[in-house]
């Protein structure tokens, strides 16, 4: 469904409202997750209430035995806040050295105990975003009163901490670990602070691909409508576009379409007019030149009156587009070119094929068979011996047309499939040609999605090589 105040917005507003809504969208997730996964506790202690706690836990463990520290430890009233911890050997989180507020809170400790600092572990980790911890958060404050304003952001005096964990040794082996009352959802936090980045950079993705996919699409449609006008000259209107940026594109090359197809129809059809009107003077000529006395002269009219037909009947085929409007049928490629050999050959011409006996393709039979005789009646003009090759991949048909003739330069190849053009290095008029055979070639493969390249023998000559997919039927 299209949104029509959508389609009238121009791509910069749409970029911007697309990175405005997804942080939006971000947001608004970021606000109602509170609604479903807790917040963090905040746990307000006073430093003086902590260090005698501290100390009656450590005389409590000490008037008992080991076996009965857990029980004498239970009991205490300290425990709906702090989770307290016997063990039997020292903890392994790391004690942070800090400065400022804990670490005199460490020094504290230590004198409170009656302990040696190496004896009084203490952690302390910050967060930059405390929304976000996993864990309760701690805030030990200084004794009272105390102004209760910007609690949080007063994290230096006030010792702020989204994991506190203090440990102290009250045996040889034995220490108390001491932590803020778990929630229990430590874990789901966790989950949160890992899905939620993820969630913001796929959504923001997949609104910019949404985006990208309006953008490239047009691009798209106006690549194949321009690859088809250069394939079959038929017209490919774009349009339906939902940029006005685009759809004034597409509107340029829509009427870029229309002028270049008048102009080449224009120009084609007056070429078609004019072979078309020489034919009836050519017929005149013909008969005169048969009432000629002379033979020689009777010879040679003949001949180029069986020239200028030849180039007005390729000329009317190139004009007229007549091989493209051919049905596509089933062909053996193989097959046709082994009767093009053998017809090449019947006429003295040193013409060999390489390859298979059969080779299927989905293809304009007439046309194909065109383009193929023009390739190989250019070898045997201008080459003494014409090698024909074919191989038949999984995808597509390869096809080789070899000589040992002069060759067509690197710098003249795209020349060379020009309409009408002959190059002098290598044809003259003793050789014919209407100059059209290359180009009338390339048309025919182009419109089977295939493609031609020239290229020099080896060890000299011009090697024509031409790959058609089977799937262009």
């Amino acid at each position: 469904m299209k949104l029509p105040f959508w389609s009238r917005l121009r791509l910069a507003p749409r970029i911007g409202l697309v990175i405005i809504g997804g942080l939006l969208a971000v947001k608004a997730v970021d606000k109602l997750l509170p609604l479903v996964i807790r917040p963090p506790e905040i746990m307000f202690f006073d430093r003086d209430w902590l260090l005698a706690n501290l100390a009656d836990m450590r005389d409590r463990s000490l008037a008992v035995s080991a076996a009965e520290r857990p029980a004498a430890l239970r009991d205490l009233p300290v425990r709906r806040w702090l989770d307290i911890t016997s063990l039997s050997a020292e903890p392994d989180f790391r004690h942070g050295s800090r400065l400022g507020a804990f670490a005199d809170l460490h020094l504290q400790i230590a004198a409170t105990l009656a302990l040696a600092p190496q004896d009084v572990l203490l952690m302390a980790d910050d967060l930059d975003d405390p929304e976000y911890s996993p864990r309760p958060l701690v805030i030990i404050l200084p004794p009272l009163p105390i102004v209760m304003a910007d609690v949080l952001d007063e994290r230096r005096s006030n010792m702020l901490s989204s994991d506190l964990r203090i440990a102290f040794r009250i045996g040889p082996q034995d220490w108390l670990l001491v932590t803020p009352k778990s929630d229990g959802q430590e874990t789901v936090r966790m989950i949160r602070n890992v899905l939620l980045p993820l969630f913001a950079v796929v959504m923001i993705g997949l609104l910019s691909i949404w985006v990208a996919r309006g953008v490239v699409k047009p691009l798209d449609d106006l690549a194949a409508a321009a690859e088809k006008l250069g394939r079959d000259r038929e017209l490919s209107l774009v349009g339906n576009f939902n940029a006005p940026e685009l759809q004034a594109i597409g509107s340029s090359f829509n009427a870029m379409q229309l002028r270049l197809k008048r102009f080449v129809d224009d120009r084609l059809q007056m070429i078609a007019a004019i072979s078309h009107d020489l034919r009836t003077p050519l017929t005149r000529l013909r008969l005169f030149a048969e009432y000629l006395p002379d033979q020689e002269q009777r010879r040679q009219l003949l001949s180029d009156i069986d020239d200028m037909e030849t180039m007005m009947s390729a000329t009317l085929t190139f004009a007229s587009n007549q091989l493209k409007d051919e049905p596509r049928s089933a062909a053996d490629l193989a097959a046709m070119l082994i009767s093009l050999c053998d017809t090449a050959a019947d006429a003295g011409h040193a013409v060999s094929y390489d390859g298979p006996d059969h080779a299927g393709l989905i293809c304009q039979p007439v046309a194909i068979r065109r383009a193929f005789a023009n390739l190989i009646d250019n070898g045997c003009k201008f080459a003494d011996h014409v090698r024909v090759g074919l191989h038949d991949a999984a995808d597509c048909i390869i096809i080789t047309v070899a000589d040992d003739g002069p060759g067509i330069p690197a710098d003249q190849v795209e020349t060379a499939f020009r309409p009408f053009t002959r190059l002098e290095s290598s044809r003259n008029r003793e050789t014919g040609g209407t100059g059209l055979g290359l180009t009338i070639a390339r048309d025919v493969f182009l419109a089977h999605r295939g493609s031609i390249e020239l290229s020099m023998a080896v060890p000299a000559g011009l090697l024509v090589s031409v790959r058609l997919p089977k799937s262009a039927g």
